[in-house]
């Protein structure tokens, strides 16, 4: 293989590499498809008063209940008969209050393809009787909003076939890019055939 070619061929790997990577990047970003739930937009305390909640890494206490109830046998169990078909666990986050606050507290979470008249329902982790309890939820655009008397492990259930935004999102969102990456690699290779028979034929030529 001439050196022509093999400069030719290295360039084509690495340009190869950098789509894959960067479609990579791209896919990442989408909260839809991953189910997180990561941005508290409001929140407020008895009063009405502004109170600063976080949301955390899951404790490693809290780990094993929170792994449960993504299982939805375990949904329907705590819904009971407010569960529908369609409904799943899209995240589970540790919620804490930042400093004092008066209980309940009405927080608003961004919940990206959740609309209005998507079903959801909000479960908090009852640390004092450890079971999960349903609190009362209601589903804006591109929002959740519950009120909690106490806070600790939180699960997010969805009902993806009223989320439109949630459905459609994991079907065009694969994992790691996957779906981005293709096409970008097929072009290359396309590209690199055609770099290929052009080198091949000079050398004929010659």
């Amino acid at each position: 293989m001439s050196k022509r070619m093999k400069k030719f061929f290295g360039a084509a790997m690495v340009t190869v590499m950098m789509f894959a990577m960067s479609a990579t990047a791209f896919a990442a970003g989408s909260p839809v498809a991953s189910g997180t739930v990561n941005t508290v937009t409001k929140a407020v305390d008895k009063n009405g008063n502004a109170v600063n909640v976080k949301i955390q890494a899951m404790p490693e206490e809290y780990k094993a209940v929170a792994e449960e109830i993504k299982n939805v046998d375990n949904v329907k169990k705590v819904l009971g008969d407010a569960f529908v078909e369609g409904m799943s666990v899209v995240d589970v986050q540790d919620v804490v209050v930042d400093g004092n606050a008066t209980f309940p507290l009405t927080i608003t979470f961004k919940v990206p393809g959740v609309v209005s008249g998507t079903k959801v329902a909000v479960l908090h982790y009852d640390t004092e009787k450890s079971a999960w309890e349903v609190v009362e939820s209601k589903a804006g655009d591109g929002t959740i909003t519950a009120t909690f008397n106490s806070l600790s492990p939180v699960a997010f259930v969805v009902d993806k076939n009223t989320a439109p935004g949630a459905k459609d999102g994991a079907k065009a969102s694969p994992k790691t890019g996957e779906g981005m990456a293709v096409p970008f690699v097929a072009t290359a290779a396309v590209i690199l055939l055609i770099g290929a028979a052009v080198c091949f034929r000079k050398r004929e030529v010659r």
